[in-house]
């Protein structure tokens, strides 16, 4: 009897509560989507994010003033103290990075690899959501 309570309460153990849920959802949809096209990634993200949180992100073009395509080369997001930047250098993997910034000054820049780069971005638009209905409704989008 002892052994099937034990079983019970392991087995509990292992199941993610919502929030846990929440945050690997984004997390894994956005290195899905990372994995699948590292390049077209940036494209989509800035179209994700700018529709979504329009007032925390802002999206840099490449190209001139008679250019057709302007393609995306830097996406950024303002979440707190934080901005992450994630930047097509046109050469060699996405550059990923986290600035912490205090009354307008940048204080730290912490470059990380795309993949930890996502996960961070992740928990934060999670947690922006659970304050936030139009953050909710962005990371809801991601998810779909």
């Amino acid at each position: 009897m002892a052994s099937s309570q034990f079983q019970s309460d392991e087995s509990s153990s292992n199941q993610l509560t919502g929030e846990e849920f929440t945050n690997v959802g984004v997390a894994g949809a956005l290195a899905h989507a990372y994995a699948e096209d590292t390049r077209g990634f940036l494209p989509l993200l800035a179209v994700v994010l700018s529709g979504a949180m329009p007032d925390e992100t802002t999206v840099e073009r490449k190209g001139g003033l008679f250019q057709r395509e302007k393609p995306v080369r830097k996406v950024s997001v303002t979440l707190g103290d934080f901005v992450y930047t994630l930047e097509d250098l046109s050469h060699g993997p996405l550059a990923a990075c986290r600035v912490k910034v205090v009354r307008g000054i940048k204080l730290k820049t912490e470059p990380m690899p795309a993949e930890v780069w996502l996960a961070e971005l992740s928990t934060e638009i999670a947690d922006r959501a659970r304050q936030n209905e139009k953050a909710f409704f962005a990371l809801r989008r991601l998810l779909e």
